[in-house]
């Protein structure tokens, strides 16, 4: 699952693209690309993964991703009924690409756009989008579709209208995820993001990871920490516990179950883990959670 730099192809005269996609089942490959993305998938039941934020989703996904941000969706298994396969393309999902110099090289730095420019630099993180906001957003999105010309334009400007405003959305990724990379670097990132992705709930061995890399161990900690800014142990415990906390808003199984199938080998360390990252216990985060959902 190497992440593929993906040039969203920019009509010649025009500002940004909007495209409908249709399909049976939900399978993208893990991409980035230096456009800002709006994405509205329209799936049951599916995993996303953007920067170090892996999570499942349920009836739709609406997310607002920054420059060079790697993200993927894929399908999770449904029951018999529910599945698309031979069934015709029974899903769709739109998306947006628009550069920040879309509308001119200074627009966005106007004053009277601050708080756009502001809900920009956080997309970097990623954003979902949930509540009243999704749903305007999802129907100005589906208009794009249709409308050509200046219609476009204004309804670009009025979804990103909303989100300056909206406190309807949460980051996905850690700040400083994926910073300044050469072409060189996202090879070799790539490679080692594909193998901790595939193993973070496991035990990750140093010399094995290393291998990923085709550098020693102690040569791969500098690099690793230098484009990340984080450890390697730290950055699998931010996967780990942001893996945990989705499992704690589904709420299916005890905390016990989840500190182990987030690949913590006992509670204590789980919970102490946990506590650092998000300030707050894994039972206090469920509590939340539930109190919110619940209102």
């Amino acid at each position: 699952m190497k992440p593929i730099y993906a040039k969203p192809p920019l009509g010649s005269r025009a500002a940004f693209q909007v495209r409908k996609d249709y399909f049976d089942v939900l399978d993208t490959k893990w991409h980035y690309h230096s456009e800002y993305e709006l994405a509205y998938i329209n799936y049951p039941h599916g995993k996303r993964i953007a920067g170090n934020s892996i999570a499942t989703f349920e009836g739709g996904d609406l997310v607002f991703y920054g420059p060079n941000l790697p993200h993927a969706w894929s399908h999770e298994p449904v029951a018999e009924e529910q599945k698309g396969y031979n069934k015709g393309l029974l899903y769709d999902a739109i998306v947006v690409h628009f550069s920040e110099s879309c509308f001119g090289e200074s627009f966005f730095a106007i004053p009277e756009m601050s708080a756009i420019q502001a809900i920009l630099k956080k997309s970097t993180r990623g954003l979902l989008v949930h509540g009243t906001s999704r749903k305007r957003i999802a129907q100005w999105m589906t208009q794009l579709v249709d409308d050509t010309g200046s219609k476009r334009v204004i309804l670009l400007l009025q979804i990103l209208e909303e989100l300056s405003t909206s406190k309807e959305y949460g980051l996905l990724s850690s700040a400083g995820y994926w910073d300044n990379l050469n072409d060189h670097d996202a090879v070799r990132m790539s490679s080692i993001y594909e193998y901790i992705i595939q193993n973070f709930t496991k035990e990750i061995a140093l010399e094995e990871i290393a291998t990923q890399a085709h550098i020693s161990p102690s040569a791969f900690c500098r690099y690793f920490k230098a484009r990340t800014k984080r450890t390697l142990k730290e950055f699998v415990n931010d996967l780990r516990i942001n893996y945990a906390c989705q499992l704690l808003e589904e709420n299916r199984h005890s905390i016990t179950q989840i500190c182990f199938e987030a690949g913590f080998n006992n509670i204590s360390n789980f919970n102490r883990r946990f506590k650092e990252i998000k300030g707050i216990t894994p039972q206090q985060y469920r509590t939340n959670i539930l109190g919110i959902y619940h209102k």
